[in-house]
């Protein structure tokens, strides 16, 4: 009997030693006056954001922020937001972003916990590191230094997420793992330098990466909604039309309120972060638009699989990414035969090496692969916790959790937390 084992395409080309600060000024040589961002009525070139943050860059180094060093990011969302993010990483630190809504009290934890040697905001906090803000935008013949920056080991983030404990719980990605999601999804959703990307998304949930670093990667515009038009629903469709927006990520539940009578223009819709309807397909697939959906958790560097759906099609979550593999086991790690429904588990280069400060939790999820998983590429592979189908076509059905997990607009929440 074939067991439930699905190997994504062996793409070595996608893996270089590279860091996200590599990938940017990569962008900015190949696309230096493209528009990388408009928020309200102001836009930066590539060019300029390159500057901008190169400034930003020096300005942490110059104040005692060293490579490896995680930095809190708690401000609110514009220009400077953007700015901040790669000015972190240039410097060779690692950005630990937190919602501007979040209360001050689970900054402070989170910050705590990290080790934060500093932290970039507009409000002081009881937390034992300095407090930056962002460096106003250099003239244009301003000289600024280079900072050393990272290495493809140092971690370019750190995600914190639901823990069942009531404490939240701190997930690095290394800059190997994000630059290798970046490259591996575009070579699916080939999103190009004309795009027009709309950015809705906080920074502190992980489909921001999709958004912004993708559309980075590519010379993409990304239009930056602000605090009032990320929430508001009834507005997204107009947004949509008269900004000409090509590409849009978003989770289902939105979709399925959203009004969808919007331009043409739109090209991408990627929907991901919670299971996908009939509806939601059926509505937003047409002939002129790319409709995707997309799985992955935190720990497998945002996105682990992607499919593309046209109306009619059974809503699975399809294929993995290139070198990404994934399989579905029992309790005991067996490898169940296909079509049985168990767990579904990960391999490849997008796995993190575990939470911060969390040994025990870090040892139940990410597992030495056994022997008899010789098959599957990686030496560790990380069990999500999600129920799933393989099916014979090698798609995968997703199932619901096994634990109390619950989501809520793509946001992963412990009900031990709610308590």
């Amino acid at each position: 009997m074939n067991p439930s084992i699905v190997l994504g395409a062996s793409r070595p080309d996608l893996l270089h030693e590279e860091t996200l600060a590599d990938i940017f000024r990569a962008s900015v040589k190949n696309f230096p006056g493209n528009t990388a961002l408009i928020f309200g009525d102001t836009s930066v070139t590539y060019a300029e954001l390159d500057h901008w943050s190169d400034a930003m860059a020096d300005h942490l180094y110059q104040n005692g922020i060293m490579p490896g060093d995680p930095v809190g990011l708690w401000w609110p969302r514009g220009l400077e937001l953007h700015v901040a993010v790669l000015g972190i990483v240039k410097a060779g630190a690692s950005y630990v972003p937190l919602d501007r809504e979040m209360p001050a009290e689970r900054v402070e934890t989170v910050l705590t916990e990290v080790g934060a040697k500093g932290y970039i905001s507009q409000d002081k906090i009881e937390v034992n590191c300095p407090i930056f803000s962002v460096v106003p935008q250099p003239g244009a013949a301003d000289v600024i230094p280079i900072t050393l920056g990272a290495k493809p080991d140092n971690w370019a983030y750190v995600l914190y997420t639901s823990g069942s404990t009531g404490k939240p719980k701190g997930i690095p990605i290394a800059h190997r793992q994000i630059c290798h999601l970046i490259r591996a999804e575009h070579s699916v959703l080939e999103v190009r330098s004309t795009d027009r990307v709309y950015q809705g998304f906080s920074v502190s949930f992980d489909m921001w990466c999709e958004e912004v670093w993708i559309s980075y990667f590519a010379g993409a515009t990304l239009w930056v909604a602000d605090a009032t038009t990320a929430k508001s629903i009834d507005d997204l469709a107009d947004i949509l039309r008269q900004q000409h927006i090509t590409v849009l990520h978003a989770v289902p539940s939105l979709l399925a309120v959203m009004e969808d009578d919007i331009s043409s223009a739109l090209r991408i819709v990627n929907a991901g972060g919670e299971a996908c309807t009939t509806q939601v397909l059926a509505r937003w697939s047409i002939p002129s638009r790319m409709f995707y959906n997309s799985y992955g958790p935190t720990e497998t560097t945002v996105t682990a699989t992607l499919i593309a759906l046209k109306p009619g099609d059974p809503i699975t979550i399809g294929i993995p990414l290139p070198n990404y593999n994934l399989a579905v086991v029992d309790e005991q790690l067996n490898i169940l035969p296909i079509g049985e429904r168990g767990e579904l588990i990960v391999t490849g280069p997008g796995l993190c090496n575990g939470y911060i400060n969390l040994p025990e939790l870090t040892a139940q999820k990410f597992v030495p692969k056994p022997a008899a998983m010789a098959v599957l590429p990686g030496d560790v592979l990380y069990r999500t916790g999600d129920a799933a189908v393989i099916n014979l076509d090698g798609s995968i059905d997703f199932q619901g959790r096994f634990d109390d997990q619950v989501k809520l607009r793509g946001y992963r929440i412990e009900l031990g937390e709610i308590e």
